[in-house]
């Protein structure tokens, strides 16, 4: 589902800081939480920016995710 112009360039300005480790709402923790946070949007809004999700996870993996690229166990 998509999300309006306007949620989607706060959440790429949002995660753009967040990467950059130069957040402004938050503590900077790299979660999905502080993405919408950061953004300024709910967290609704967030998890309906599937695109935006998608570049998230794959320059933020979780360390399941981290793990297994690396070839290591959980």
């Amino acid at each position: 589902m998509a999300v309006s112009l306007t949620s989607e360039t706060k959440l790429r300005a949002a995660m753009s800081r967040l990467l950059a480790g130069q957040p402004q709402h938050t503590d900077g923790a790299l979660t999905k939480e502080n993405l919408a946070r950061e953004a300024g949007v709910s967290h609704a809004t967030v998890h309906r920016a599937t695109d935006i999700l998608a570049e998230w996870d794959a320059r933020n993996p979780s360390p399941e995710q981290a793990n297994a690229q690396r070839g290591r166990p959980r």
